[in-house]
């Protein structure tokens, strides 16, 4: 394994010319998509201009360039016409003009997709969310909520903190990511291992199905249909209301880091913290080429020299933070780690840098492509060392860092997109990484969800049997495959799989 110190920054290369690589889970190289004819049926373009208090369409090319991507590098579509919904009524009107023409349609908020699930199909409506961003209840003496779609996360994570109240998912792109793509993917982050995922925090859902148009859907009554839509992906409907349950804000928190020779040893901790029954608020794991990518990208004071990082904060009453912060020193001088206990604003500055992890891999290579394998922690190091193992063999340099208390791990692999070689060797490594997850008992995604960069994986992590039974359950809420066809789901038809 490379030291990452001898990481090279390479100058760029001559652009390449625009191709397909042989790669089937290679960038996307079509034409410009202005050259591109997408013009959507006039009947449909008309009904949508008349829909209730007029929303906002937008139809011009260059306009919907910025709809093709999300943050998913090297894939993009082409949309041929953007609704900007700023109410419920919008989105029913949307969704049922768009399935009454079988025009292929999803809902777009923060586009902060890691795995292409917001990358719309060629041609498709996109329903953008990003105008409902109203917290229309707030309940702090019963700790609920209910907000529209398009709250960005951070926005209301803050908003309730200053109500003495806590929101736990928190993913690192909480600054755009938005509350309705926390529920597509239901979403986690670093304190998704002791305060759970976004499905862990929702009672009630208001939701527009192609068949069954508006639901609206409640905990204790609904709990099937609420956590078939949670983590979708857009596939079987478009949520327009989130209601959520909140936790008191912690009352204290302690932050270590630890820093090992290796990323194998800072993992093999990983499981002995676990086993010792010590619950982290968050565990983090930073690989030497996620170091030194934060350390070139800004002088945050982590330990160039460290093989292996973890971060670890404990929180909760003062007696409960004091106690498990004694067994965790104790577990962590044991294990040779060089553990530092970390003031409050270190504390913060370093969760700052862990939220910015996608944009410091730059400075090592200008692109990447990421996974969320999630595997149990015991399998952790030896996963770690087979993916590191794989990337050594194909010349790849890969980042490897995750929330290491429920197991996930983000393999990014680094590419120049002008050197077609090494982009081809980055995305040859998405199935054998795939693979090496499913090896260890786990499955392809954490967090992030399947999208399409998973869905090529779907028939090596279920059996047939459950596939048919996963499209029955697509069928039962959009017949006619118009919700974000292309992600998550069986590209083959449905009746194939019967």
């Amino acid at each position: 394994m490379r030291p990452a110190g001898a990481i090279a920054v390479r100058s760029p290369a001559a652009p390449s010319p625009p191709l397909r690589l042989p790669c089937p889970h290679a960038p996307r190289t079509d034409p410009d998509p202005r050259r591109i004819d997408l013009s959507m049926n006039p009947a449909l373009i008309a009904q949508l201009r008349r829909l209730g208090s007029a929303p906002h369409v937008l139809l011009d090319p260059d306009e919907l360039v910025a709809y093709g991507y999300d943050a998913t590098m090297g894939y993009r579509g082409v949309p041929a016409a953007v609704v900007m919904a700023e109410t419920e009524a919008h989105i029913v009107d949307a969704l049922t003009a768009a399935s009454e023409h079988g025009v292929p349609c999803l809902a777009r908020g923060g586009a902060t997709s890691l795995s292409a699930s917001a990358v719309p199909p060629d041609g498709a409506l996109v329903i953008d969310t990003n105008r409902m961003r109203r917290i229309t209840a707030f309940d702090a003496e019963r700790r609920r909520a209910t907000v529209e779609p398009g709250v960005v996360t951070r926005d209301f994570r803050d908003y309730a903190a200053a109500r003495g109240l806590f929101y736990a998912p928190d993913p690192s792109s909480e600054a755009a990511a938005t509350i309705g793509g926390n529920v597509a993917t239901n979403a986690g982050g670093p304190y998704a291992f002791k305060y759970g995922v976004t499905r862990d925090a929702v009672i009630g859902l208001r939701v527009v199905t192609p068949r069954h148009g508006l639901l609206s859907l409640t905990r204790g009554t609904d709990d099937a249909v609420i956590d078939l839509i949670i983590g979708s992906e857009g596939t079987l409907g478009i949520v327009t209301e989130v209601s959520l349950q909140l936790r008191p804000l912690p009352s204290h928190r302690s932050v270590r880091a630890a820093s090992f020779p290796d990323g194998e040893s800072a993992l093999r901790v990983v499981a002995e913290i676990m086993e010792r029954g010590i619950t982290p608020a968050k565990l983090e794991f930073l690989d030497d080429i996620t170091v030194e990518s934060l350390e070139r990208s800004r002088p945050w004071g982590f330990p160039r020299d460290a093989g292996g990082l973890l971060l670890v904060e404990l929180d909760g009453d003062e007696a409960e933070v004091r106690d498990e912060s004694i067994t965790l020193d104790a577990l962590l001088r044991s294990a040779g780690g060089g553990m530092d206990s970390v003031d409050p604003v270190r504390a913060e500055r370093w969760w700052e840098a862990r939220r910015g992890i996608t944009a410091s891999l730059a400075r090592i290579r200008p692109a990447k492509i990421g996974e969320d394998i999630c595997v149990p922690y015991s399998q952790l190091a030896p996963t770690f060392a087979a993916i590191k193992q794989a990337a050594d063999d194909a010349d790849v340099v890969v980042a490897i860092f995750g929330h290491a208390a429920d197991g996930t791990l983000h393999p990014n692999m680094l590419y120049d997109p002008s050197d077609r070689e090494e982009r081809d060797r980055a995305f040859s490594l998405l199935p054998i990484v795939a693979d090496a997850g499913l090896a260890a008992g786990g499955i392809l995604s954490g967090e992030h969800g399947l999208g399409r960069v998973k869905q090529p994986f779907i028939d090596r992590a279920y059996d047939p049997p459950t596939l048919a039974a996963m499209l029955r359950i697509k069928r039962a809420f959009d017949p006619d495959n118009i919700m974000n066809p292309g992600a998550m789901w069986p590209t083959e038809p449905m009746e194939a799989r019967e």
